[in-house]
């Protein structure tokens, strides 16, 4: 399962679960989906925030509090993972 989760400052966050393997990734706006980069925290949410990123059916549906920490912690993988190709 593929899965968008939100858009933030113009970068979209995604899932992908196959099994029991998840990850997480983040891509620019208006960039190729290939250029993704894996922004998979080492602890992965909790299952409650997991059960909320598939239950919700648009990137715009209101989030709970506890997905938009999850949300400000990938984005600052995202912020590392783009520091490190400078």
């Amino acid at each position: 399962m593929r899965k968008f989760i939100a858009s933030k400052n113009d970068v979209f966050y995604s899932i992908e679960q196959e099994g029991d393997v998840v990850k997480f990734y983040a891509h620019k706006r208006y960039s190729h989906y290939d250029q993704r980069k894996d922004v998979t925290p080492k602890v992965l949410p909790n299952k409650t925030v997991i059960n909320e990123i598939i239950e919700r059916p648009t990137i715009g549906t209101v989030m709970s509090s506890e997905l938009a920490r999850f949300i400000n912690e990938l984005e600052e993988l995202f912020k590392a993972v783009e520091a490190e190709k400078k």
